[in-house]
């Protein structure tokens, strides 16, 4: 199945347990299986089946199945399938300080505190190859299987299991220092572009056009779209397509649109176009994708 989140303003989880899984299953013939993004939580992902090449900054991570990824808050992450042979992952999404201590002591100061302030960061892979990362995603696969089966105490568990993952990441020494703030030229890039992605889900449903996106960031159409491209691996249209279609799919699984209602809610006026970009992405048409996915298939 198909999940789609780019810059979230949506809840992962509940106030009261801010954690939340997603399973994201792609076919084969299908390149990019996240497109850019970035939130406010701390990011797990664990790749079940296939060969992935995701994203994280400027940093790049080929991994296969078994292994896992972490993103931090506010860190822009894709990814593709490398191979398109069809590929099948986990988003463990949750906030960070959701883990912390109610009152000030040792854990807080010690563990919990270096990695909210930044100054200490969880490794961005786990690679399966390597003996002290296969533990840390043996404690992965366990919180993946206690969220399925959300027996009694389940987020009990939930939040202990990723207590100890931090936990045994001091124990193996694995937390690296981020003493690596980045230029000043790519800070600024990657403010534009989450400035640029902000704007296009807000008013994705909206005619947009490539010189009313380029005015967001003060740059020329030319400019805007090779720094776009750049940034996201995507041309402009092509990722605001990315961002409807994914719109469309989440309204065709609640089973309560129908395709046309579907479309005009995703910003497209006129089927015929809309069926064509959904094709492109989801490799079915949209009254097969509905029939197929708003049955709980």
């Amino acid at each position: 199945m198909y999940e789609h989140r780019y810059r979230e303003l949506k809840l992962h989880g509940q106030p009261e347990f801010p954690l939340h899984i997603y399973r994201v299953e792609h076919q084969t013939n299908v390149h990019s299986i996240l497109p850019v993004h970035w939130h406010n939580e701390m990011e797990i992902i664990y790749l079940a089946k296939g060969r992935a090449t995701f994203n994280i900054e400027s940093r790049e991570f080929t991994i296969q199945a078994g292994d896992a990824l972490i993103v931090h808050p506010g860190e822009l992450h894709s990814g593709i399938d490398t191979v398109c042979g069809g590929t099948c992952y986990y988003s463990i999404v949750f906030k960070l300080s959701w883990l912390s201590s109610p009152h000030p002591d040792r854990v807080q100061e010690l563990f919990l505190d270096p990695v909210l302030q930044g100054t200490a960061r969880l490794p961005g892979l786990l690679s399966a190859a390597n003996e002290p990362y296969s533990k840390l995603l043996d404690c992965v696969r366990e919180l993946l299987s206690r969220y399925e089966r959300q027996s009694t105490a389940y987020e009990m568990s939930l939040k202990a299991l990723l207590q100890l993952f931090i936990a045994d990441i001091y124990h193996y020494g694995l937390m690296e220092i981020n003493s690596a703030p980045g230029t000043r030229h790519g800070r600024e890039y990657n403010r534009q572009i989450k400035q640029v992605l902000a704007y296009m889900e807000e008013h994705f449903r909206d005619k947009l056009e490539l010189d009313q996106l380029a005015s967001v960031v003060s740059l020329s159409r030319s400019h805007f779209c090779k720094f776009f491209k750049t940034q996201t691996g995507m041309r402009p249209m092509e990722y605001l397509n990315y961002i409807r279609i994914s719109q469309a799919a989440n309204l065709l699984r609640s089973g309560s649109y129908n395709i046309l209602e579907a479309a005009l809610e995703s910003g497209y006026q006129h089927v015929s176009y809309f069926s064509k970009w959904f094709k492109y992405y989801m490799h079915m048409t949209p009254s097969d994708y509905r029939a197929r996915y708003s049955s709980g298939l």
